[in-house]
């Protein structure tokens, strides 16, 4: 929790919450470092992104993927468990919690939307059900090796995160990586007191079939979905991606070469350049209503970097 706090707050992001009952949510706001130029450019509003992180770790778990959109985007990044500092009952936010207190971030903190709605891993399966919940607040969706899509085997993936030992760890990292980045090799322990805490136990507990999507969920979602796959992902089979991209009708699919199921941490120039790269293929529009903004219906300024080189299939 501290070393989150401590990277994102050096980074020059604010650091709020939002209470709601007994839950009290920390999130952090990080303005466009591009601003002023953009302003005087007459750019109107910032793209506003919520980007939601993965099991068993927190907001600054994000990294280089942050220090990119922040240069002109404005990002809300919440933390979603105890780990994070958010106090929930069990430590964690539930599917259906979740996404309707994510909801009432964007209408707090983004004016109601619609914002580009991000998520890794499990805070993909998240902002699934936020988009299935609230769709009119998305403008546009990302699923980064996504979690919870029904047809897998489910089996296989439950005895790989419920980790009890480092002989788990070890599995689980075959499965997380193509290649453990230095960092994560020297922190096996760490991560194995994350994944054996009560919030990640507490929410794999709770988590069943009936709260898995399915093709025909897919199927009624109308933003365009960008899916963000690494080649070798290990949890969520590359198969996964394509079904999901079939079934969905508004999808263009990026597959990171050589990268695992966690990209951003084995491969994060490549996931900064995939979101750079969905944003000129994707554009959306800003809200009419939206605070700051030029032209309704004008689309927000394009990224201009220039994206590196994962493979992309169009649905």
């Amino acid at each position: 929790m501290i070393a989150s706090a401590f990277l994102l707050l050096a980074s020059g992001a604010r650091r709020r919450r939002l209470r709601d009952g007994e839950v009290s949510l920390v999130y952090y706001v990080l303005e466009p470092r591009r601003w002023g130029r953009m302003r005087r450019r007459g750019a109107g509003a910032a793209e506003p992104w919520l980007l939601l992180h993965g099991l068993g770790s927190v907001a600054a778990s994000w990294g280089r993927a942050l220090y990119v959109l922040r240069r002109d985007c404005r990002l809300i990044v919440p933390e979603l468990s105890a780990l994070g500092g958010t106090r929930a009952p069990g430590g964690w936010l539930g599917l259906e919690p979740g996404a309707r207190l994510l909801a009432r971030l964007i209408e707090e903190e983004a004016g109601g939307g619609p914002v580009t709605l991000a998520g890794l891993s499990m805070g993909a399966w998240m902002a699934m059900r936020l988009a299935q919940r609230r769709p009119e607040l998305i403008a546009r969706l990302v699923l980064i090796d996504a979690a919870g899509y029904r047809y897998q085997d489910w089996d296989r993936i439950d005895k790989l995160v419920k980790v009890q030992d480092l002989d788990g760890v070890d599995r689980l990292y075959g499965a997380m990586f193509r290649k453990a980045p230095w960092v994560m090799r020297r922190s096996r322990r760490t991560f194995l007191q994350a994944y054996t805490s009560p919030p990640v136990r507490n929410l794999l507990a709770s988590l069943g079939e009936p709260d898995t999507y399915r093709d025909r969920d897919l199927a009624l979602l109308t933003m365009p979905v960008a899916l963000i796959w690494g080649e070798h992902d290990g949890l969520f089979d590359l198969d996964v991606a394509r079904a999901m991209a079939a079934a969905l009708p508004r999808s263009r699919l990026y597959v990171l070469r050589d990268c695992g199921h966690a990209v951003h941490l084995e491969c994060p120039r490549d996931l900064a350049g995939a979101l750079q790269r969905l944003r000129r293929e994707l554009p959306v529009a800003r809200a009419s209503g939206a605070s700051d903004a030029g032209d309704a219906g004008a689309t927000y300024p394009a990224a201009a970097d220039p994206a590196p080189h994962p493979s992309a299939e169009a649905s």
